[in-house]
């Protein structure tokens, strides 16, 4: 474990998100192969054929070693069809609740151009002037949300030319944005 920069089986097991007993007997010899070996080998970082039975070389064919993924930090990404199935890495580790989004297109907000990854919780409401993402139209898109002294919410886009728009149905908003990834600017 040492020789992949991983400490103690604590920390392997939150990385590869495999139990911590499992992990325990693997190392002593009471469960020589797992269903979780996959998981295992992709969190340290080595060839999963040389985790199972020790031959070969443990960074796999291209004898250089293998980048490590770290489970912890994956957030689940979801579209305007609900959770995709997929999974992303994330710079810091998030409560497992968030959701990332990839804005397709233009949202209407400049910090939030085409192509960000937007993550939200799903289980906070917004404050006035936070960024959420929401549903409209059959397409997900980021606004600024407001909310009025009756209660009423709204969303805005920076062009202020275009009105607010009052939110009939609340469940359109996905949730409040924690965090922006801007992968490439425009020139």
């Amino acid at each position: 474990m040492q020789e992949t920069g991983n400490q103690n089986q604590t920390d392997l097991a939150k990385k590869s998100e495999v139990s911590q007993s499992t992990i325990s007997k693997i190392l002593r010899g009471e469960n020589k192969t797992s269903k979780e070996t996959g998981k295992l080998a992709k969190a340290l970082g080595v060839s999963a054929d040389w985790l199972i039975s020790g031959q070969g070389s443990i960074w796999g064919s291209s004898n250089t070693k293998i980048e490590g993924v770290d489970a912890s930090k994956q957030v689940s990404l979801w579209d305007v069809s609900g959770n995709t199935g997929s999974k992303i890495n994330w710079i810091v580790e998030l409560p497992g609740h968030f959701q990332a989004y990839v804005m397709s297109g233009n949202t209407g907000v400049a910090r939030v151009p085409r192509g960000a990854i937007v993550i939200i919780d799903p289980e906070s409401n917004p404050l006035t002037n936070d960024l959420v993402v929401a549903e409209v139209s059959g397409s997900l898109s980021v606004f600024t949300y407001h909310l009025n002294g009756a209660g009423e919410s709204f969303l805005s886009v920076d062009d202020e030319r275009i009105p607010l728009a009052k939110v009939s149905d609340p469940s359109s908003i996905r949730g409040p944005v924690q965090q922006i990834y801007i992968p490439t600017l425009s020139r």
